[in-house]
């Protein structure tokens, strides 16, 4: 079991010396005072949480959990209820700066939060048990290197559980800049995990969005759980 950072500032400097901004990281940065609330993203983040109840994730105790691309921590606080510890990553400043404020204004002492760009090569100190993310994937340039390092962060026998968009043609986002990837195919993703050594790889729907395409019609858009497994 990894030693949980013992405050937000301790692990931010444990990360990065410095960690220089990006304009990726300044673009949430600017989002991060209105992040939570949008309902859209409260819904899914309970239907992600659902989802992984239905797929056994906390069937039996987790330790350590890692929520890669943590954001302002609504699904990192839920796996606090449902994990021992649990440790929000992002390249965010602004976002973490929210999320260490629901933290103290809780008093949680089981979370902690890391400043940190893990497509950049930053470092991260810990291993875990379960490592997660929700609708982060499609923000990564190149995706094979972030998947081995979160296979290389979970202990033997650790869970992988990430949350996307099913391939939606780039009609989700109103706004592409920063979108790597419109989406992904559901059989390509487990090949990729496959391919970097996970084990005991399924997926499921875990949530429909609803909302406006470019066109102006409604659109359904659906979100994965893909959960694997380290031998």
């Amino acid at each position: 079991m990894p030693d949980m950072p013992q405050t937000p500032a301790s692990a931010e400097a444990s990360a990065s010396p410095e960690a220089p901004e990006t304009d990726a990281a300044a673009r949430f940065d600017a989002k991060a005072a209105a992040w939570d609330t949008s309902p859209h993203r409260r819904k899914l983040t309970a239907d992600i949480i659902a989802a992984m109840d239905r797929a056994g994730v906390f069937r039996e105790p987790v330790g350590d959990a890692l929520d890669f691309g943590c954001g302002t921590g609504l699904l990192t606080l839920e796996l606090s209820r449902r994990c021992q510890r649990v440790t929000g990553l992002d390249f965010s400043a602004g976002m973490l700066a929210a999320l260490d404020a629901k933290i103290e204004a809780a008093d949680l002492q089981n979370v902690a939060t890391i400043l940190a760009d893990l497509a950049a090569g930053d470092p991260f100190p810990g291993r875990y048990d379960l490592v997660t993310s929700a609708m982060v994937l499609h923000h990564v340039p190149d995706l094979a290197p972030v998947l081995t390092r979160l296979f290389g962060a979970l202990q033997k026998g650790g869970r992988l559980a990430l949350a996307d968009l099913d391939a939606e043609g780039g009609a989700f986002h109103d706004d592409n800049e920063g979108v790597h990837h419109f989406g992904f195919d559901r059989l390509e993703l487990a090949d990729t995990l496959a391919g970097l050594g996970f084990a005991d790889i399924d997926a499921a729907t875990a949530a429909t969005i609803e909302k406006p395409a470019k066109c102006g019609t409604v659109r359904p858009f659906t979100v994965f759980l893909m959960t694997a497994k380290r031998p």
